[in-house]
């Protein structure tokens, strides 16, 4: 009788990523705006990025950028002073969404940003097939108190390598964006903890398994009131978990934990208090 050994199957490891979410929502220049030509046929390595201002002080959470064409190798995000230097950089190693899209890479921590002051939003694709609208940033562009200036030589900056944008043409739009918290929004936060903030999922996890319990907190100890949901860089990582109440839990309509056998699995959560959702109504 012929004797098999069956290689059991390895768990898969789970990062939670806990973050902190602002009581007023952050903002942004372009919003949910789709461009006219969201592909364009260059294959080659680019930095692609924007001059803005902001009328007062605050902090950039993070870069946003549109992309029609997903990306094999990921993001570099940049913000910059206008001479150049370098100010924050961060990195993702797929798509934050599902292109065509707007794309998020937070920096790790927030930047903070003087008022009237320029600075250079940018991130690097390797492999090209960018967004862009000519003609698109020859007249000041504003939400709020972020600005968009007509600058001297053309908004809308490049560089066909990883370094700083410092060149234009014909004051093209590639959609290159920020999540911008005016100062005063900084002011109180909410706190998210996860427990545990890592673990092991076992292959024969069934749909529904309460994987972590997530608390949030005001920063000041006010009981915090509000829903919790997903949010970039990784969001439910495609559909493989689901939040029900205060658990994150496998997803009963995802691939369960079989699929996710031997893999590193991310997510990242976000809460939402019922006080800032009446105040955004306004």
């Amino acid at each position: 009788m012929a004797i098999s050994k069956v290689k059991p199957l390895a768990a898969a490891a789970l990062m939670l990523l806990s973050g902190v979410a602002r009581a007023e929502a952050t903002l942004s220049i372009f919003g949910d705006v789709t461009p006219q030509t969201a592909v364009v046929p260059d294959t080659r390595p680019v930095t692609l990025g924007v001059r803005f201002q902001s009328a007062q002080p605050g902090k950039i959470l993070g870069i946003r950028f549109f992309r029609g064409a997903s990306s094999r190798d990921g993001y570099a995000v940049k913000l910059f002073a206008a001479n150049g230097s370098l100010l924050a950089a961060a990195k993702t190693w797929k798509d934050t969404c599902f292109v065509p899209c707007w794309e998020q890479v937070n920096f790790r921590s927030p930047v903070s940003l003087a008022a009237n002051t320029t600075y250079v939003a940018a991130y690097y694709t390797q492999n090209g097939r960018y967004s862009a609208d000519k003609s698109d940033l020859a007249n000041l562009r504003s939400t709020g108190p972020l600005t968009i200036p007509a600058a001297v030589g053309g908004n809308g900056v490049y560089t066909y390598s990883a370094g700083f944008p410092d060149q234009s043409f014909e004051n093209s739009n590639y959609y290159v964006d920020v999540a911008f918290a005016p100062g005063a929004s900084m002011a109180r936060q909410l706190v998210i903890s996860v427990n545990p903030p890592s673990l092991r999922i076992p292959p024969d996890a069934p749909p529904g398994t309460v994987v972590a319990t997530i608390t949030v907190a005001w920063s000041d100890g006010t009981p915090f009131t509000g829903t919790l949901g997903f949010a970039p860089p990784y969001s439910d990582d495609g559909g493989i978990f689901a939040i029900f109440g205060d658990n994150l839990i496998l997803n009963p309509a995802g691939p369960g934990a079989l699929a996710l056998s031997g893999t590193t699995r991310n997510v990242t959560i976000t809460a939402t208090s019922e006080t800032s959702a009446s105040e955004h109504k306004r």
